[in-house]
């Protein structure tokens, strides 16, 4: 289990993590968030040391490692503000970015909408989520899966095609990551971000942050619209104030591809 004292001598919050609830083993954390989303404070932080099953954007699912990696999930509740979901992806990406490179020294990339990558391979991957009433949702759940301690050793346990995009902060820096550490500075970095979107309604900090380490923004990619099969190709030249991608299409015609609407079809750099 994670020791809960070490994580919040590293916080520095007033409102992210100053309720933690920290469990052995769950199907998910962002199931659990949701659960209990209506008897829970502002900021509060579902953590578990095992997860079941992770599921990502689109039903894709998060191999999850038992007792070697962090999966937790934050309860936001920002009352009377405007609710954009790519907003909040853009504060979880940025968020684990710079808690990362605090704790470790390792310099990341963001695949936008939700991925974190080392050497193009993934070391995490954000999920963001309306909580409350459906008809009018009230908070944001934003779920985290961090690879931190997976060895390489285990990536056998993984099939061939995630192996060969699958990372871990561990396998990339050859020490073992100090775990409450890395937690309290990824929520530390939630609560500087979400303090600007509760005081001005805007998450310019984060979006900076996604637009100057992003391992797309100009360059040429290629999409695909939910739920279709055809391939376009398009230049991916700005992340907008919504967390939104702005790319340009192949007439040079600008649009806006909203998160979840869009499938990026991501290739390595040779």
């Amino acid at each position: 289990m994670y020791d809960l004292n070490s994580v919040n001598s590293y916080l520095n919050t007033k409102i992210i993590g100053q309720t933690i609830i920290q469990y052995d083993s769950l199907a998910s954390t962002y199931a659990k968030a949701k659960n209990i989303f209506n008897t829970c404070p502002d900021g509060t932080v579902v953590l578990s040391e095992n997860q079941s099953k992770c599921t990502l954007r689109f039903g894709n699912e998060w191999i999850c490692q038992e007792d070697k990696n962090i999966y937790l999930s934050i309860i936001l509740k920002p009352s009377g503000k405007n609710l954009i979901t790519s907003k909040f992806d853009i504060v979880g990406c940025s968020s684990v970015l710079e808690g990362v490179a605090e704790t470790c020294g390792l310099q990341c990339k963001i695949k936008w909408p939700n991925d974190i990558l080392v050497r193009d391979m993934k070391i995490a991957s954000i999920c963001c989520d309306f909580a409350g009433k459906s008809s009018e949702p009230t908070g944001i759940i934003i779920s985290m899966c961090i690879n931190a301690n997976l060895d390489m050793s285990e990536t056998d346990k993984i099939n061939e095609e995630t192996k060969k995009s699958t990372t871990s902060i561990k396998i990339e820096t050859g020490t073992d990551v100090h775990r409450e550490m890395l937690i309290g500075k990824i929520l530390n970095n939630v609560e500087r971000h979400y303090d600007e979107f509760l005081s001005m309604g805007t998450v310019g900090m984060a979006v900076n942050s996604c637009i100057i380490n992003s391992a797309i923004v100009n360059r040429n990619i290629k999409t695909v619209k939910r739920g279709k099969k055809s391939v376009r190709n398009v230049y991916a030249k700005n992340i907008d104030d919504d967390g939104c991608l702005v790319v340009d299409d192949e007439k040079g015609n600008e649009e806006i591809l909203s998160p979840g609407e869009t499938i990026i079809i991501y290739e390595r750099n040779a």
